[in-house]
């Protein structure tokens, strides 16, 4: 798998998935500040996914957009992908933590942080806002 430095993000994901990632316009704005990185994911020569952080410490950061292609689903790429790419900012980044997010409800997200070994550390309850915080610290 190869990760690919981009400032947008091409990958299309299904209509409910969406609302659970930043628009096209915000991530591009994202990708212009310097505490962000972003990569296309590629498995061979095909485009499968693309994946945002957000430094907000030195050696931690935050998974902010992470996506692998509708057409790439349940294919297992989503966890492949995200290993090797903790493994990836730990070697290139040294990477110490990674934190991240999931709305209350996306039991696929869930599953999917959990099977890599994320842990949850609570639960923000407000108007508008029902979302997971979960910690990773690679080892």
């Amino acid at each position: 798998m190869r990760f690919v430095k981009s400032k947008s993000m091409k990958v299309s994901v299904f209509p409910e998935q969406v609302n659970q990632l930043l628009s096209k316009e915000r991530i591009e704005s994202a990708c212009l500040k310097s505490s962000v990185l972003a990569f296309d994911i590629y498995q061979d020569d095909l485009l499968i996914g693309f994946v945002m952080v957000r430094q907000f410490d030195i050696g931690q950061y935050f998974l902010w957009n992470y996506a692998i292609d509708f057409r790439y689903q349940n294919q297992k790429y989503g966890t492949k992908a995200l290993l090797e790419f903790i493994s990836y900012m730990k070697k290139k980044y040294h990477m110490s933590v990674l934190t991240t997010t999931y709305l209350w409800g996306n039991d696929n997200a869930k599953k999917l942080y959990e099977k890599i070994g994320f842990l949850e550390t609570d639960v923000v309850d407000e108007d508008n806002c029902h979302e997971v915080n979960m910690i990773y610290h690679c080892i």
